[in-house]
């Protein structure tokens, strides 16, 4: 039996398995979050995996943000994420230019932001993965706002964010919805 091997065809089928990685990742990581219990998100998030997975959401963000609608903003959001093992905090810069994004970790010296977000490790787990309405979180006091509170309401229109799919009734999820959710 003769094999025939189609390179072309070979390399479209890898470019468009590592184009749907990201989305099976982050599917992946939502429904191992929403089975996880809230003491085993905690236990994670002050483990040596913490470096990873903070890496790795920060990472990703700018590959979130819909060019079109983030045309002609200009913003600065400090994230600081709470609840490290050694009672510290890690801290990422968030730049949204018209149109691109980009993110870098940042020490002790907090650079001036127009928004500073703070939350806990788990609470962040959750948000990015869908499985944490930012709204709901932020009146109860998991999210904290300082500075300009309407940059954290244009971060949700200009932002795909993962797990926040249509509900069975037609709804959006607890994100909102965008092109990159999957379906429920």
């Amino acid at each position: 039996m003769a094999f025939d091997f189609d390179p072309q065809r070979a390399l479209e089928q890898l470019r468009r398995l590592a184009a749907d990685a990201p989305a099976q990742l982050s599917d992946g990581v939502g429904r191992l979050l929403r089975e996880a219990s809230p003491e085993r998100l905690e236990q994670i998030m002050r483990s040596p995996a913490r470096w990873a997975l903070l890496e790795g959401i920060f990472w990703q963000m700018p590959k979130r943000l819909d060019p079109r609608a983030a045309a002609g903003v200009q913003t600065t959001v400090l994230w600081t994420i709470t609840g490290r093992s050694d009672g510290g905090a890690d801290s990422w810069l968030l730049t949204v230019s018209d149109g691109t994004a980009h993110t870098q970790r940042v020490g002790a010296s907090m650079p001036e932001a127009k928004l500073t977000v703070t939350m806990g490790g788990v609470e962040l787990l959750k948000l990015v993965s869908g499985n944490l309405d930012p709204m709901s979180a932020y009146l109860k006091g998991q999210i904290k706002l300082s500075g300009d509170i309407m940059v954290a309401a244009k971060l949700a229109q200009i932002f795909r964010m993962p797990g926040a799919a249509q509900r069975g009734d037609g709804e959006p999820g607890p994100n909102g919805g965008g092109e990159l959710d999957g379906p429920h």
